[in-house]
């Protein structure tokens, strides 16, 4: 009896004072939630939300200053300490920035300069390369800016993107393309490069009632409108090739050709040009010095028509049977 009393009364004594244990736990926790807070998130907010917000929840605000943001508005908060999801205790600081907006400038002039000085200027005012759209443009150089948009002197914010509108130079001459049949292939190229022409695709087929190394056919057709550096292709009359020991297969050769350019001080741009009846090749294309002797080896194996240009214009012209 008096050891059933005993266990009896032991239980109760374990009993109060886990019971005690965890009421004082409980109250801690109570007294502790109490004096600490969470700290939200305030980024984005606006001034007055953030004062109330940290005002009632016994928190002190300290501005540590503003920054220019291009994504968040003017009197919102961009930056927080401590960050949001902390625990801490009433009555400490709460650290932010405030916005000052998106920073301003007013937007230079491009007007006349060149694309690739335009997107140097654009990039270094933190401004974004846009479009471009062209036109002819007789008092502004080919590439170079007409107008933009924004135009000079808006205010704009750093990340925007300028629009350009680009010159294509003075609009080309219009003309009518003359007929060029019957001429032979000299008179035929010199005519195309005195029009401004461009001379194309140089092609070959016999006619025998025709005059060797004349034009048979061209394109555009005679009495077309042209525009000036517009491309000519034609067509010659070269009877098929006789059969000699160099015209069949196996037997190779080469013929020299040579050219000297006119001596002075700035490098040429020299273009080679092979055709043959059913060909056109590009046999040299690149600068040459004053006065630098040009070789080319022509095959003897076909017929060819060769012609020469110096900064794209017609030096001279060599047939080879």
């Amino acid at each position: 009896m008096f050891k059933g009393l005993l266990k009896f009364f032991t239980l109760f004594i374990l009993f109060v004072s886990a019971a005690g244990a965890a009421s004082f736990v409980t109250l801690t926790y109570i007294i502790g939630s109490e004096e600490s807070v969470v700290v939200p998130d305030l980024v984005g907010r606006d001034v007055i939300y953030v004062l109330e917000t940290l005002s009632t929840m016994e928190l002190n605000t300290k501005v540590k200053g503003s920054e220019f943001s291009p994504r968040i508005p003017r009197n919102r908060v961009i930056f927080q300490d401590p960050a949001p999801g902390t625990r801490m205790k009433r009555g400490r600081d709460v650290r932010i920035v405030f916005s000052k907006g998106p920073q301003m400038m007013a937007m230079p002039s491009l007007k006349h300069l060149s694309l690739a000085e335009a997107k140097i200027r654009l990039t270094e005012m933190g401004l974004e390369f846009g479009v471009t759209s062209t036109l002819f443009h007789a008092g502004v150089d080919k590439e170079a800016v007409i107008a933009h948009v924004p135009a000079a002197g808006a205010e704009v914010t750093r990340g925007i993107k300028v629009n350009l509108l680009l010159s294509n130079g003075k609009k080309p001459k219009t003309m009518t393309m003359p007929s060029l049949t019957g001429n032979v292939l000299d008179q035929a190229l010199e005519r195309i490069e005195t029009m401004g022409l461009k001379v194309g695709t140089i092609t070959s087929e016999p006619a025998a009632s025709a005059e060797r190394n004349s034009v048979l056919a061209q394109s555009p057709e005679s009495g077309f409108q042209v525009l000036q550096g517009q491309t000519v292709d034609i067509t010659i009359n070269r009877s098929p090739q006789p059969d000699s020991d160099l015209s069949r297969p196996g037997v190779t050769g080469s013929r020299l050709f040579t050219w000297r350019v006119d001596e002075g001080f700035l490098k040429k741009k020299v273009k080679v040009q092979l055709v043959g009846d059913h060909h056109t090749d590009t046999v040299l294309d690149r600068d040459a010095l004053p006065g630098e002797e040009l070789w080319v080896l022509v095959p003897t194996f076909e017929r060819a028509t060769l012609f020469l240009y110096e900064d794209g214009h017609l030096k001279e012209t060599r047939f080879f049977d």
